[in-house]
C-alpha cells in the first residue's frame, strides 16, 4: 500500500510573490507564428461572387496571390462540392487532380516553382447542387417562408467548411488580406469583412457590394451574410482619435432594438480596448440572423448573432473579445482552440468584473462551477479532439476561461495584462499555438510556468479537495487533502486560506502540492470559521473527507456506491465506489425491464476507492440503474440518460 505523505508547512508571502523571479523583459520568440507545412504563402483572397438569393446556388471566381516558400512543381488547395469550370496559373489553363476524399485539389504548375515566386490562381466555380454535404454547408440559405422577414443567406465555415463555398488553404494557420465583391439582387445588403469600397448598380436587377479586408484573415473568419437588412450605426473614437464605426445589420423589424443596443456594444469595445489594446480593425459589425445554429460567430469585424440573442451581454460581450483572440491573434492549430474560445469566455467575466466590480467577476466564476457535470471537464484543456470530445466543447470555454482566472491571480493584475498586452502585439495577425503563449507569461513575469500549463492544460482533471482544521496554542493546523481520480494529477496549488474570527479575518498564502499537507499557521485567537481559496481563484471542487483508517487515509472502512456524475448525462458518466476488503466485485448496468445493458467491474479488487466511466453512445435515453455486488454487500442507485 501506499501511505500518504504529510507535510507541515508556513504561511509563503503574497500570490505576487509565489514562484516569482525577477521581471523578465517582455521579449518574443524569434519566429513568432505558427506557419505549418504548406508549401507556400497565400497573400491575399479575391473572391467575386454571386448569391441568387432565390435558392442556395453560389456562382464565384476566386484569384488566391500566393508566394512560394521552396520550390515544387504543384500547389494544393481545399475544395469539397465545388464544380470547377476553369483553373488558370495567371492567364494559362493548367490540369488538376481531384481527391474529393480529402477535400483537396491540386493545381499542376505549367513551370517548376522556386522559393520567392508570386503566383495568381484564378479558378471560376459554382456550388455542386444536391452534393451531400453531411451537415457541413459552409453556404446556407433561407427562404422568407420559413417565418423569417426576407430570404437569407449567409456562410458559416468554422472549423473547416470555407472550402465548401471557396477554393482556399482552410487551415487557422494561413492568413492573408481578403476582398469580396458580392453581387445579390437589388434591395438586398450583403455584408462581409473589412470596410465597404462601393457599390454597383448593375442594372439588370443586381447590385455588386464591394467589401475590402486590409488585415491578415484565417478562412474560417471569412464570411458573407446577405438579406433585406437595414444598417444602424454609432461612432466608436480611438485613443489615437481615430474612428471605427460600430455596426449592426438587420431586418428592418429588429432596428429600434439593435440600434438601441449600439451604445452598450460600444462601451464593450472601449473597455476590452484598455484591457487588451486598442480595437484592432477598421469596423466592428454585427448582423442578427436566424434560423443559426451557435448563439454567435466571431467573424472578423463582422459578428453573426443568432436572433434570439442579439442583446445578449454574454453572448455580445464573448464574440466581440474573439475580435482580439481568435481573429487578430488565432490559434495555430485546433488543437489550441482554447486560445480563442478560454479566452473568450474568460472576457465575458472581465466585462461582468466592469460593470459589477470584484464581486461580479467573483459570483461569475464561482457559477461556471456548475460544469463540474460536463463530460468534457474530465480532460485536458489543450486537443478536446484528440480525447474523444466536441472541439467546441466546454473544456476549452469554461475550464480554459478558469486556467486564464488562476494565471492572473498569480501574476498579479499587472503582470497579467502585461502579458496580454505583449501577446497581442507579438502575434497580431499571426497564428499562436500554445507553447508560445506560455513562453511570452514567462517572459513577461519571469518565471518559469511549465507546472502551471503541465497540470492546467496539458493534464486532466481538477483538484478534488477535503480539508480540515484545529487550532491551538495560537496556533491553526489547516489540512489540504486531494482526492484525484484515476489518472488524474495531483495539483499545485498557490492558495489562500482564510481564517475568519470575530470581527476580522486573516488571510494566509500557501502552496498546496501534495496528496496530504497540513499547513501550520499563525493565529492568536480560535477562528469561526476556515474558508480555503474565499474569492474564487483557484478551480477545484469540494468532496467530503474519505473514510479512512487513520487520520486522512486512504483504505475505506465500509463498501458503499456514489451517485454517478454527471446525472443526467450524455453519453458518458462517471460512478464512485468504495471496497472495504479483498473479493470479488460486480458493477452491472441494467434499464427498468431489469435486461443488464453493460458490465463495468466483473473482477476482483482490493480494498480502496475506485471509478469508472459508462459509455452509453449505443443506449437509448431513459432511466438505467446500477448495481454494485461485492460479498453480501448489494446497492443499487439510478441514473438518466438524456439525448
Amino acid at each position: 500500500m501506499v501511505i500518504p505523505l504529510t507535510l507541515t508547512c508556513w504561511l509563503l508571502g503574497s500570490a505576487q510573490e509565489v514562484e516569482r523571479g525577477e521581471k523578465g523583459s517582455g521579449i518574443l520568440l524569434a519566429n513568432p507564428t505558427y506557419e505549418g507545412p504548406q508549401p507556400f504563402d497565400v497573400l491575399h483572397y479575391k473572391l467575386d461572387l454571386t448569391l441568387p438569393l432565390v435558392d442556395n446556388q453560389l456562382y464565384g471566381s476566386s484569384e488566391i496571390t500566393m508566394r512560394l516558400k521552396q520550390a515544387t512543381d504543384s500547389v494544393w488547395l481545399n475544395a469539397v462540392g465545388l464544380q470547377l469550370d476553369s483553373v488558370k496559373i495567371g492567364n494559362t489553363p493548367v490540369a488538376v487532380q481531384v481527391d474529393s476524399a480529402a477535400e483537396r485539389i491540386t493545381v499542376l504548375l505549367p513551370a517548376p516553382g522556386n522559393a520567392g515566386d508570386t503566383l495568381v490562381l484564378r479558378i471560376a466555380y459554382s456550388r455542386i447542387q444536391n452534393y451531400p454535404r453531411y451537415g457541413r454547408h459552409g453556404y446556407y440559405f433561407f427562404l422568407d417562408t420559413l417565418g423569417i422577414p426576407a430570404n437569407l443567406g449567409y456562410t458559416f465555415s468554422e472549423p473547416s467548411d470555407a472550402r465548401n463555398w471557396m477554393p482556399c488553404y482552410d487551415e487557422p494557420w494561413e492568413k492573408a488580406t481578403a476582398e469580396m465583391h458580392l453581387t445579390v439582387p437589388d434591395g438586398f445588403l450583403a455584408a462581409s469583412n473589412g470596410v465597404l469600397t462601393g457599390t454597383t448598380l448593375n442594372g439588370d436587377g443586381t447590385t455588386t457590394w464591394h467589401w475590402l479586408e486590409q488585415d491578415k484573415i484565417t478562412t474560417y473568419l471569412m464570411c458573407i451574410t446577405a438579406s433585406r437588412f437595414t444598417v444602424s450605426s454609432l461612432p466608436y473614437i480611438t485613443s489615437s482619435n481615430d474612428t471605427i464605426p460600430i455596426q449592426y445589420y438587420v431586418w428592418p423589424e429588429d432596428s429600434a432594438e439593435c440600434a438601441a443596443y449600439l451604445p452598450t456594444a460600444r462601451d464593450m469595445v472601449a473597455e476590452y480596448s484598455r484591457l487588451f489594446g486598442e480595437y484592432p480593425f477598421r469596423k466592428y459589425g454585427m448582423t442578427a440572423v436566424v434560423p443559426f445554429g451557435p448563439l454567435g460567430m466571431e467573424h472578423q469585424s463582422i459578428t453573426t448573432l443568432n436572433r434570439f440573442f442579439k442583446t445578449s451581454r454574454w453572448v455580445v460581450s464573448h464574440e466581440l473579445a474573439h475580435q482580439w483572440w481568435g481573429d487578430l491573434v488565432t490559434c495555430g492549430t485546433w488543437p489550441d482552440v482554447w486560445l480563442n474560445e478560454g479566452f473568450a469566455t474568460y472576457s465575458e467575466a472581465l466585462w461582468m468584473e466592469h460593470v459589477g466590480g470584484f464581486p461580479a467577476l467573483r459570483s461569475y466564476m464561482k457559477d461556471t462551477l456548475t460544469q463540474f457535470q460536463f463530460a468534457s471537464w474530465q480532460g485536458a484543456v489543450y486537443d478536446p479532439v484528440g480525447q474523444g470530445f466536441n472541439l467546441f466543447d466546454r473544456v476549452v470555454y469554461s475550464k480554459g476561461a478558469w486556467v486564464l482566472h488562476m494565471l492572473r491571480g498569480i501574476l498579479g493584475d499587472s503582470l497579467f495584462f502585461q502579458s496580454l498586452g505583449v501577446y497581442r502585439a507579438g502575434f497580431a495577425e499571426k497564428s499562436v499555438i500554445t507553447s508560445e503563449f506560455q513562453e511570452v507569461v514567462d517572459s513577461v513575469a519571469g518565471m518559469n510556468t511549465d507546472w502551471f500549463f503541465n497540470q492546467w492544460i496539458f493534464s486532466p482533471g481538477w483538484p478534488r479537495i477535503a480539508t480540515g482544521w484545529t487550532w491551538s496554542a495560537d496556533t491553526l493546523e489547516y489540512t489540504v487533502n486531494q482526492l484525484p481520480l484515476g489518472g488524474w494529477p495531483v495539483y499545485r496549488l498557490p492558495v489562500t486560506i482564510r481564517a475568519y474570527t470575530p470581527g476580522t479575518f486573516t488571510d494566509f498564502r500557501v502552496v498546496d502540492s501534495m496528496d496530504v499537507q497540513t499547513f501550520r499557521l499563525p493565529l492568536t485567537q480560535m477562528p469561526d470559521s476556515v474558508i480555503l481559496d474565499p474569492d474564487y481563484w483557484v478551480l477545484k471542487q469540494f468532496v467530503p473527507p474519505p473514510l479512512s483508517v487513520g487520520e486522512w487515509g486512504r483504505t475505506p472502512l465500509r463498501f458503499s456506491l456514489d451517485q454517478n456524475y454527471p446525472n443526467p448525462f450524455n453519453p458518458m458518466t462517471n460512478i464512485e465506489f468504495r471496497i472495504a476488503k479483498f473479493g470479488f466485485v460486480t458493477l452491472k448496468v441494467y434499464d427498468l425491464l431489469g435486461q443488464e445493458v453493460a458490465t463495468l467491474a466483473n473482477e476482483k479488487m482490493n480494498p480502496g476507492s475506485y471509478n469508472v466511466t459508462w459509455n452509453a453512445t449505443e443506449s437509448a435515453s431513459g432511466v438505467y440503474l446500477y448495481r454494485l455486488t461485492a460479498g453480501n454487500f448489494t446497492e443499487t442507485k439510478r441514473m438518466l440518460l438524456l439525448k
